[in-house]
């Protein structure tokens, strides 16, 4: 018998902000951003986010951008200071209602996923938090003790979110086509479309506007 998904993404939808804005700010706040990063660094990432706004970018270039700058990372030192920015900032974002919404999801005997373009650093400690067994992102690539700097293709964005998710539904005998799936972004709209019931929360104005045009429940989570 195949099983039903609860598919959620992260930033602004299981949480209320955007986890890398959220990293980057604790970081700099902490003092501790020049531990890790440079200086240059930080531009090197908002140049990236900045040209994929204006459509000179892709979103893999950007995030390969983004990962490049950690190249060399020790995980021993950089875990550790992920689990402090969760407990310490993180957890205040997670959306009630999408805790609610997840608890009702496993009343029904669903799956509960994360499927996210963020890295693994953002998505773990949020999964573990809430108990998700399951989830796919944007996976910074790692040897035994340090970032590489690259990522694994295709990133968990777009397309690339139906191709990780059929993957795992088929591992996980789960119905993709007779699943949920809660995203804010417009981006998403291949797995929305990929799915049975689509959910716009928070969402941006396309992603509004579409939404409301078929018909699909848009929930605000804020």
């Amino acid at each position: 018998m195949t099983q039903i998904a609860a598919i959620f993404d992260l930033d602004e939808t299981l949480l209320d902000a955007s986890s890398g804005r959220l990293f980057f700010q604790y970081l700099r706040h902490s003092g501790q951003f020049s531990r890790f990063f440079r200086l240059r660094d930080s531009w090197t990432v908002v140049s990236a986010v900045l040209l994929y706004r204006l459509g000179l970018l892709d979103a893999t270039e950007t995030m390969q951008r983004g990962a490049s700058v950690a190249a060399g990372l020790r995980l021993d030192d950089f875990w550790p200071v992920v689990q402090q920015w969760f407990d310490e900032v993180v957890v205040r974002h997670i959306a009630p209602a999408a805790q609610e919404r997840l608890a009702w999801h496993r009343n029904q005997g669903h799956i509960p996923i994360i499927c996210s373009g963020s890295s693994q650093f953002s998505v773990v400690p949020v999964a573990r938090h809430l108990q998700i067994e399951h989830f796919i992102c944007t996976e910074w690539l790692c040897n035994e003790t340090c970032m590489t700097g690259a990522i694994r293709q295709p990133i968990a964005y777009g397309a690339g979110k139906v191709h990780w998710m059929q993957q795992w539904a088929a591992a996980h005998n789960v119905n993709l086509a007779a699943s949920y799936f809660y995203s804010d972004h417009i981006s998403d709209l291949p797995l929305l479309e990929a799915v049975a019931h689509p959910n716009a929360v928070n969402p941006d104005r396309h992603l509004a506007q579409l939404a409301a045009g078929r018909g699909w429940p848009i929930l605000q989570w804020r």
